[in-house]
């Protein structure tokens, strides 16, 4: 359990690094069909505020980390990160106001072996996406959106490993 809590506090300040990056902004970037697909549900479900939907799509924890977790802690890993994704949806609901709409300026996609193990140890194995999104909120404030998703093999489903909102500059 250790690890998955390393894993995931890591990924905190790498998003939150690619968040703050400073740079004109240009045209949108050219996001591969299946991500695209994701962040449509992803961002669909902020606007119509499915928590629920938010909950399962939030939080990355490998099969490796899973089995090593002792029995019964995988529910209350479950239950604190449902908690969590909550308590931001509401934070940001606050200080934003309802979610409108998103552009993706920046996208990085990088693929992590098995065979890179201290890689794959710390943030997983499989494909990573980080992307940078403009946010239109209600309060007519924009947000960066800073996401890390993970998916494990090319045919499985995206799933936010980190994510940060932070107010345009």
């Amino acid at each position: 359990m250790r690890r998955a809590y390393t894993a995931t506090f890591f990924l905190f300040p790498v998003v939150l690094l690619l968040a703050c990056t400073k740079g004109k902004e240009g045209p949108s970037a050219s996001v591969p069909a299946d991500c695209q697909q994701f962040l449509d549900k992803y961002f669909d479900a902020w606007k119509s505020k499915d928590i629920a939907t938010l909950q399962a799509f939030s939080f990355y924890l490998s099969p490796q980390d899973q089995s090593r977790l002792p029995e019964g802690s995988l529910a209350l890993w479950r239950e604190s990160k449902n908690k969590l994704v909550a308590e931001n949806f509401e934070q940001v609901t606050r200080d934003f106001g309802d979610f409108k709409g998103y552009e993706v300026l920046r996208v990085k996609t990088t693929t992590i072996s098995p065979q890179d193990q201290v890689a794959a140890n710390t943030i997983g194995s499989g494909i990573h996406t980080e992307l940078v999104c403009k946010a239109k909120f209600s309060k007519k404030r924009n947000a960066h959106v800073g996401l890390h998703l993970i998916k494990e093999t090319e045919g499985s489903q995206y799933i936010v490993a980190a994510w940060n909102f932070q107010a345009e500059p």
